[in-house]
């Protein structure tokens, strides 16, 4: 899919250059201890989906990476999604998880799952502004004072 010079991309396979570079766009974006590491992305793009925005530079700008879970498998949970800092603030977030939330339906998911950090008020806009309902506050979710919105979108 592409709109306004971004394309959107699953990505199923990938070499050591592409896990450095998503590697380093997790701790930029992410911080050190979000990060996924060199063996959990090969996990996460071998065995969830992992989606990128990439501009007409061919620079990844956008990431999302999601599972399926156990407890209902109709059901996804995206663990990241972010755009990289200098491309925030002109809509591509919100186009970008329209095409996530449309990739999802399509194949036959019936909702998404989220956490956000409750103070991250970009973020829990843009979840909402897309449809996403906050279901509950997880306490302690990663640790003593990381709490965390799980937010849910109705496919």
């Amino acid at each position: 899919m592409s709109n306004n010079n971004v394309n959107f991309k699953i990505i199923r396979d990938f070499d050591c250059g592409l896990i450095g570079t998503i590697q380093k766009l997790e701790i930029e974006n992410l911080g050190q201890d979000a990060a996924l590491n060199e063996w959990q992305i090969p996990v996460i793009i071998r065995y969830g989906r992992f989606i990128t925005a990439i501009n007409q530079n061919n620079e990844i700008i956008g990431v999302c990476q999601a599972i399926r879970c156990w407890q209902n498998k109709k059901t996804a949970f995206i663990h990241s999604f972010y755009i990289v800092d200098g491309f925030r603030g002109i809509g591509l977030g919100k186009m970008f998880l329209k095409y996530v939330a449309e990739l999802f339906k399509s194949e036959d998911f019936d909702s998404i799952e989220l956490t956000a950090v409750p103070e991250n008020i970009a973020a829990v806009s843009l979840y909402k502004g897309c449809g996403f309902e906050i279901v509950k506050t997880e306490f302690d979710e990663y640790g003593r004072g990381r709490n965390r919105y799980l937010m849910k979108l109705i496919l």
